[in-house]
């Protein structure tokens, strides 16, 4: 199989979490009135070092299929490695990247450039608000 069929194969069996239902709803939209990153509400999400955060956090890194498209270590996948990317990014940029990436794509310059350079959008996989904190804690575990 050439290398391009491979990644095509990882992108569309790989990127969804594995207990999501086939068809996944569309993402609502930031607010009701706007539609832009100008208008999308990010929680102030802090880092947690508890081990049960950041445990669970890689229990949803699996579950949402993130680790089919990146890497924490080791160099790019489909997408970039993501060690070190909570001291390379600030903390609200990767929330609106976790939350809004289809958004983040159009909107921010940073993220335009990582879709130049990696070639696949990432895809919305529909993280809860909940789940914000054990991921941002497991990737800061990863610095």
């Amino acid at each position: 199989m050439s290398r391009g069929a491979m990644v095509l194969a990882v992108l569309l069996l790989s990127c969804r979490g594995r207990d999501q239902p086939e068809e996944q709803a569309p993402a609502p939209p930031p607010t009701a009135t706007g539609g832009g990153l100008a208008d999308l509400k990010v929680p102030d999400v802090q880092y947690s070092s508890a081990p049960a955060d950041i445990e669970r956090g890689k229990e949803l890194f699996t579950q949402k299929g993130c680790n089919a498209c990146h890497k924490l270590g080791g160099g790019k996948l489909v997408g970039p490695d993501l060690k070190g990317v909570t001291a390379r990014r600030e903390r609200q940029w990767i929330t609106k990247m976790i939350l809004r990436p289809d958004l983040m794509v159009k909107e921010d310059p940073a993220a335009r450039e990582l879709l130049k350079t990696h070639l696949t959008p990432m895809p919305n996989q529909g993280i809860a608000e909940s789940d914000l904190m054990p991921l941002l804690s497991y990737l800061k575990a990863n610095e």
